[in-house]
C-alpha cells in the first residue's frame, strides 16, 4: 500500500528569508512525515532558495510587504495535503514526536492540533530548555482557514469562525525552537522590528487584547517592565475569559511588578492568578519564592509542595522549565535550609539534581549542604547512589570536591578505595619522576619542591595529571581535612589553580595559579568559619555564612 493510502497527506509550509543555516536541519526533521514542502521565500540573497530545492520543496517567491500572514497565507494557497503542518527554519520537529504527528493527521474529526514548542538557551538541541509553549501549528486544509495579523499572525481565529464547533487537540508532539537563543535575536533585530509591527497593528485596532499582550512581551524583552505592565493591564481588560494565554498575562503582570520593586503587588496577582489556574504549576511556584522572600515560610512551603503536587504543566499551559519539578525542589531545599531542615534539604537538592537536565549547579550546593552539616564522609557514596551519572568522571568529581573541602569524599570519587588511590599515586610519582629526569627517590621531593615542577607536571598530559591528583590527595589524607593545612602545601595550591585540575573555572587563564586560586581563599574562610560553630554567639550566623559562600563549579 502506497504512502498516501496509508495516511492523509501533511503539506508543511514555511516562510524563509536568508535562512540557509536553519534550513537544512528543520527539513530534515520531517522526513517521513511531510509528504509535500511549500517554502515562501521573502527575498532571501543566500544560499535559501538552492538548499529547499535540494529536499524537493516547491519554492513560492513573495516580495516582503510587511504582513506575515499574507506571506503564510500565499504558501496556504499552494498547498494539496488534507492537512497543513506550519513550521519555521529556526525549528526542528523532534524525531520520537513524528509517530504522534502522523497518528494525529489520522484523527479527521479534529480541525487541529497544537503541538509543544521548546524554546531553547542556545541553538543545538542539547542546550537547555527555557519555556514550552503550546501553539496551534497543525490544521485542516481548507480555504476558509487563513491566517490573519501582519505579526504573530494567528490561524485559530478563522478556524473557529468557519467551523464554531470545530475540534482541537493538545498533542505532546515537541518541536524544538532556537531562534530566541542567546545572541539570535540581536543578531536579526526581532525586537526592534516586532515592536514595529504590533504598533501598526494597535493603531488599527487598539482593543486587541493578543497584539497587547504580544506588546507587553516585547517590552519586557527590551527591560522596559514598567510600559510592559501597562499592555498587560490593557489585555486583561480586553481578553475574553477562556483566552489560552490569560495564564500567561497573570505571569508576566508579577514579573513585571517584581522588576519594579512592587512586591506587594505582584503577590496580589499572584494570588489572582492562582485562583484562576489552580493548576498551573508555575503560579504556585512564584508565590512560593515570593513567601520565602518575605520570610513567611509555612507559606511558602505550601506553595512549593502544591507546585510539586502538580508535577510538570499540563498542555495547555505555557511554561518555564524546572517549575513544578527540578527548580521547586531546589527551591524548597532553600527553604528548609533557612528553617533548618538540614536533612530534608539534602534529600531535596538531590531529587532536583536528579531531575535537573544539566545538574552541575545543584550538585556544588548538594555537596556544600551535607559538607557543612558534618556528613562530607558519606558524599561519594550518596552520590554515587543518588547520582550515577555524575560520578562517572571521577576527576572532574574529585576537582569539585577538592575545592570546596571534601578531601576524604574527593578521594573515594578519584579512585574509589585507598587501594586504588595508592596504586594510582605510585604512578603518579613514577610519571612525574620520569618527567623532572629524576630518579624514583626524588617523586616526593618533585611533588613538593613548589611551583615549577608542578606546574611542568600538569602540562605533561592527561595520564600525569591523573597520578598527580591521586599523589595530592594522598598528601591531603596524610595531611589531614583543615584548610589551613592545606594551605601549608604550595604545589597543592598550584594544582588547584590549574585549569588541568578537575575543569574548574576560577578567575582568569591569563592570571598566574598561585592568584587565580581564589577558592583557596574561600576554603580558608570556611575554615574560620567552621571554627566559630562550637561558639553560642557566633555559632548560627557563622553555620549560615558557610553555605552562602561561593559554590565551585564544575565545567561544563
Amino acid at each position: 500500500m502506497s504512502k498516501l493510502q496509508r495516511k492523509p497527506l501533511i503539506s508543511l509550509c514555511m516562510i524563509v528569508k536568508n535562512e540557509a543555516g536553519n534550513l537544512s536541519r528543520c527539513l530534515t526533521s520531517v522526513r517521513g512525515v511531510a509528504d509535500e514542502l511549500i517554502i515562501v521565500d521573502t527575498g532571501s540573497t543566500d544560499d535559501t532558495v538552492a538548499v529547499a530545492r535540494s529536499f524537493g520543496a516547491a519554492i513560492v517567491s513573495f516580495p516582503w510587504t510587511g504582513d506575515f500572514a499574507a506571506a503564510r497565507n500565499a504558501g496556504l494557497e499552494q498547498a494539496r495535503g488534507t492537512w497543513i503542518l506550519v513550521l519555521d527554519a529556526d525549528e526542528e520537529l523532534d524525531a520520537g514526536s513524528k509517530g504522534e504527528l502522523l497518528l494525529c493527521a489520522e484523527h479527521v474529526e479534529y480541525e487541529a492540533f497544537f503541538v509543544r514548542i521548546h524554546n531553547h538557551k542556545g541553538t543545538e538541541r542539547s542546550s537547555p530548555v527555557i519555556t514550552v509553549n503550546p501553539i496551534l501549528r497543525m490544521f485542516r486544509n481548507r480555504p476558509p482557514y487563513r491566517f490573519s495579523g501582519i505579526i504573530h499572525e494567528q490561524v485559530a481565529a478563522a478556524i473557529v469562525e468557519a467551523t464554531p464547533a470545530a475540534a482541537m487537540h493538545l498533542s505532546t508532539v515537541s518541536v524544538h525552537h532556537y531562534g530566541y537563543a542567546d545572541g539570535v535575536v540581536a543578531k536579526k533585530d526581532k525586537i526592534s522590528r516586532n515592536l514595529s509591527l504590533l504598533k501598526e497593528q494597535l493603531k488599527l485596532n487598539p482593543r486587541d487584547a493578543f497584539h497587547q499582550f504580544n506588546t507587553a512581551v516585547e517590552y519586557m524583552r527590551l527591560g522596559d517592565y514598567a510600559r510592559a505592565l501597562e499592555h498587560i493591564k490593557q489585555s486583561l481588560a480586553e481578553a475574553e475569559p477562556d483566552t489560552s494565554y490569560t495564564h500567561l498575562l497573570y505571569k508576566y503582570e508579577i514579573r513585571c511588578r517584581i522588576m519594579s520593586g512592587d512586591p506587594a503587588g505582584a503577590m496580589d496577582a499572584c494570588i489572582r492568578g492562582c485562583a484562576l489556574f489552580p493548576d498551573y504549576p508555575d503560579l504556585h511556584h512564584i508565590r512560593g519564592v515570593l513567601l520565602l522572600q518575605a520570610g513567611a515560610f509555612a507559606g511558602a512551603r505550601e506553595a512549593f509542595r502544591q507546585a510539586l503536587l502538580i508535577g510538570l504543566s499540563p498542555p495547555g499551559y505555557h511554561t518555564e522549565s524546572g517549575m513544578g519539578t527540578y527548580l521547586t525542589y531546589a527551591a524548597l531545599g532553600q527553604l528548609c535550609q533557612e528553617t533548618g531542615e538540614t536533612e530534608e534539604a539534602i534529600v531535596c537538592y538531590t531529587r532536583a539534581a536528579q531531575l535537573h537536565p544539566v545538574p552541575s549547579s545543584l550538585l556544588a550546593r548538594l555537596v556544600r549542604t551535607m559538607k557543612c552539616a558534618g556528613r562530607g564522609p558519606e558524599l561519594a557514596g550518596w552520590l554515587e547512589d543518588h547520582l550515577p551519572q555524575m560520578t562517572a568522571d571521577r576527576l572532574r568529581l574529585a576537582g569539585l570536591l577538592l575545592a570546596d573541602g571534601c578531601f576524604a569524599a574527593a578521594t573515594e570519587a578519584v579512585a574509589g578505595g585507598a587501594e586504588a588511590v595508592e596504586s594510582l599515586a605510585r604512578g603518579g610519582m613514577e610519571a612525574v619522576s620520569e618527567r623532572s629526569g629524576r630518579g624514583a627517590g626524588m617523586a616526593s621531593e618533585c611533588l613538593g619542591s613548589g611551583e615549577e615542577i608542578v606546574s611542568e607536571c600538569l602540562g605533561s598530559g592527561g595520564e600525569i595529571v591523573g597520578g598527580c591528583w591521586a599523589s595530592l590527595l594522598q598528601l591531603l589524607l596524610q595531611a589531614g581535612d583543615t584548610p589551613a593545612e592545606l594551605l601549608k602545601h604550595q604545589d597543592i595550591m598550584v594544582l588547584l589553580g590549574h585549569p588541568a585540575a578537575g575543569a574548574l573555572d576560577y578567575g582568569p587563564p591569563s592570571a598566574a595559579p598561585s592568584v587565580r586560586s581564589g577558592h583557596a581563599w574561600r576554603l580558608l574562610a570556611d575554615g574560620a568559619l567552621a571554627s566559630l560553630t562550637a561558639a553560642d554567639d557566633y555559632g548560627p550566623a557563622a553555620a549560615r555564612a558557610r553555605l552562602m559562600l561561593p559554590l565551585p563549579r564544575l565545567g561544563e
